[in-house]
């Protein structure tokens, strides 16, 4: 393995300028192939989540202005491999996608093997496959946060631990570790890779697909990406912002912006973001205070 501590982030990277699919191509993660390479030697694989016509229905009641009533909604869980001269997964999906996760990872591999498995926090939907994956790929190296107390789950005390300061180099990419600044769990991570300039805030910046938004970058959607979309998924996962001083946490958002200064952001439950990022950052801003303001929009 080999490791570095305190490497500074690279520049922001332009924003990649890949075909947006056609009318009716790809429309669905049945007809796209899966997973997609969204940079040279990074793979997004993505477990669409069952239908939710719960929130569908709060969304129709409350007038959600980007839902079309009668269609379906989901919640999606990514999981993203990065293949270097080594070859990362970071986190698993959740055990329902367990069959999906390991024939993806086999397509994204394309005959290599996985080196190293890298969980971002112990929940179900990001470490749910951990079992699986290392059956399938027992020479792999499991990654995990060195903080914490949960690392029986999963044996993650047995992991390598990694925290803030720490790097991978995959050869042709490198992984920096990060504490999560925004987090449904005590024990959790987040990671950038240099090359792409690409953040990975796991939970945060998510927000619920309707049938037809699988696997696309937020600037293909045709329904709105905006403040009230990540409010709903926010009010859902982090209702604890309802508590939080609403400007200090907008501070830590513009700080974030500008320590990070991502090309890229891919969050474990929403599109990944490649363009006009620091709009993206200005909307949670807002989400912040809609979810300080509105309270909690419901369960999941």
């Amino acid at each position: 393995m080999i490791l570095r501590f305190g490497v500074p982030l690279a520049p922001a990277l332009q924003p990649l300028h890949l075909r947006v699919p056609l009318a009716g191509e790809a429309s669905s993660p049945s007809t796209r192939a899966m997973p997609r390479e969204i940079h040279p030697g990074i793979h997004w694989i993505q477990e669409f989540g069952p239908d939710r016509p719960g929130i569908a229905k709060s969304l129709v009641d409350r007038g959600a202005h980007w839902y079309r009533p009668g269609r379906e909604i989901h919640v999606p869980q990514n999981a993203f491999l990065f293949a270097g001269e080594r070859t990362l997964l970071f986190d698993t999906l959740s055990p329902a996608a367990d069959e999906q996760i390991l024939a993806d990872l086999e397509t994204a591999l394309d005959g290599r093997d996985l080196d190293y498995l890298a969980l971002s926090h112990p929940d179900v939907p990001h470490a749910g496959n951990t079992f699986r994956i290392l059956e399938r790929h027992p020479g792999a190296t499991l990654v995990a946060p060195r903080f914490g107390r949960t690392h029986e789950l999963y044996h993650l005390e047995d992991a390598h631990k990694v925290g803030p300061g720490d790097s991978l180099d995959l050869g042709g990419l490198r992984l920096n570790f990060h504490d999560a600044a925004f987090l449904d769990a005590a024990m959790s991570m987040w990671m950038t890779e240099e090359t792409s300039g690409m953040l990975l805030p796991v939970d945060w910046m998510g927000l619920p697909l309707m049938d037809g938004e699988g696997l696309l970058f937020a600037d293909e959607f045709r329904s709105p990406v905006d403040v009230d979309r990540y409010a709903e998924f926010h009010g859902r996962v982090m209702f604890w912002m309802r508590y939080v001083d609403v400007s200090r946490t907008q501070a830590e958002i513009d700080l974030l912006a500008e320590t990070y200064r991502p090309a890229m952001v891919a969050s474990a439950h929403g599109p990944v973001i490649r363009a006009d990022v620091p709009r993206y950052f200005e909307m949670m801003k807002e989400v912040v205070e809609r979810v300080a303001t509105g309270g909690r929009t419901g369960v999941l």
